[in-house]
């Protein structure tokens, strides 16, 4: 890789294939220029056509050794990709390959880089998956057999019936909607893998029809809205994703606020960037959960003030979308019981 990163500094040598030309085209003139050093040194002397011959074969073969040997270290880039997928294909080590250069096999190293990284991520999100199926699928099938079993051996507890059956029904919900949560990540994840079709919108309509669709909820807890949002704000999005996100931090504002408390929506303009604030009063996290709440089926899923289920994906999708905007989403709370901020960031252009 010495030699390598030594001609990448070299200013005429940007590309690959340039610097294998350079080196094979030195390669084959070594033997006439030397030839010709040799006989101008030599103006005087006679030369027999063996000798010149002899000569000529000497350099041809130095200077084809000196070639193979640049040409051997010239393609250490190429074999280091080769061992850094041979590495994570048999012993699933995660390669940590130079991404600093600019010509076609420094792209062809980002691009392995990347690849092996995305694939391993989606490798453990999968893992991540199944263990998280195999557990929360098999708990509640064994809550049920557990009564089923019991009201069979158990002739006594049939006056219970009505309790156990109300049981019964709770773990049946709550596996269906975990089914539920399952197919709307994997539905959502499909949709958004197509690329998105960006658009100029006016943001405050959009706000407000988010806030339509959520109205009996917010009546049920009387809560208060205040919207601080230019009329003439637009924004450049794709419109239905970017109110999927919208409509997400809504309803976890009005799930996590208690009775009676206010919600927020403030946008905030700094040089070319938006900021889109949704502020609420309700429970908030702790600090250090702040990464952990984005997470993929994240374990830190916390029931709504009026026992509102949370299925652990929503914000996830959020920021999946708003990294596909070239945007971002971040999460804030002082504290448990002390609200959360949840900030869309986009660029205006």
């Amino acid at each position: 890789m010495q030699l390598y990163r030594q001609l990448s500094q070299v200013g005429f040598l940007r590309t690959y294939s340039v610097k294998f030309l350079f080196v094979a085209f030195l390669g084959i003139h070594i033997p006439l220029i030397g030839i010709i050093i040799f006989i101008t040194l030599n103006s005087g002397h006679s030369f027999t056509s063996w000798g010149i011959i002899a000569y000529t074969l000497a350099l041809t073969l130095v200077a084809t050794g000196i070639t193979l040997v640049i040409l051997n270290q010239l393609i250490k880039p190429i074999l280091l990709a080769k061992e850094a997928l041979h590495g994570y294909l048999i012993n699933k080590e995660l390669p940590s390959l130079p991404e600093q250069y600019t010509d076609e096999i420094g792209v062809l190293l980002r691009d392995i880089q990347t690849t092996v990284t995305s694939v391993d991520s989606l490798l453990q999100e999968k893992r991540d998956l199944v263990s998280m199926l195999s557990h929360d699928l098999r708990t509640p099938t064994i809550t049920i057999l557990d009564v089923v079993r019991l009201l069979k051996e158990s002739p006594e507890e049939q006056e219970s019936l009505p309790q156990y059956l109300e049981q019964i029904k709770n773990v049946g919900e709550k596996q269906l909607q975990l089914m539920d949560t399952v197919l709307t990540l994997l539905k959502n994840e499909q949709r958004m893998e197509a690329a998105i079709q960006k658009k100029t919108v006016v943001l405050a309509p959009m706000i407000r029809g988010t806030i339509l669709q959520l109205h009996h909820l917010m009546t049920q807890k009387k809560l208060q809205i205040k919207q601080h949002v230019s009329a003439t704000l637009k924004v450049n999005v794709d419109p239905s994703s970017f109110e999927q996100v919208l409509s997400n931090l809504m309803v976890n504002a009005v799930k996590f606020s208690h009775p009676g408390q206010t919600i927020s929506i403030e946008a905030e303009e700094k040089e070319n960037r938006l900021f889109l604030h949704f502020k609420d009063q309700g429970i908030g996290f702790a600090p250090d959960a702040r990464e952990k709440i984005f997470d993929r089926f994240t374990q830190f899923r916390q029931l709504g003030t009026a026992g509102e289920a949370t299925n652990g994906v929503g914000l996830y999708l959020c920021q999946k979308i708003m990294r596909q905007h070239g945007g971002a989403l971040v999460a804030h709370s002082a504290g448990v019981g002390q609200g959360a901020t949840f900030t869309i960031e986009l660029s205006k252009n």
